[in-house]
């Protein structure tokens, strides 16, 4: 009788578990995207439309760029590196 409260308890516990995981998950999602949301409203000046002015899309241009170029600088390290283990 013990072992079958035990095991009840368990996946009660487990579940619980999961649901609190899984809510806390999206939760944290959508703080995310509208953390995002509101650092490209800051970082890059919008026209009143919604629109980016021209220094917005430079800036919008030049972060790219910037961003583009890490990423590639990253991928080629890793290669070396896999390179060297090779």
């Amino acid at each position: 009788m013990e072992i079958i409260f035990y095991t009840v308890l368990i996946l009660v516990a487990l579940i619980v578990a999961i649901r609190v995981n899984r809510y806390s998950s999206v939760d944290d999602s959508i703080e995310i995207e509208n953390e995002i949301d509101n650092d490209f409203k800051e970082g890059f000046e919008h026209k009143h439309v919604g629109g980016l002015s021209v220094q917005g899309m430079s800036d919008l241009v030049d972060w790219y760029e910037d961003d583009l170029r890490e990423r590639k600088l990253e991928q080629s390290k890793e290669i070396e590196s896999f390179n060297e283990i090779n």
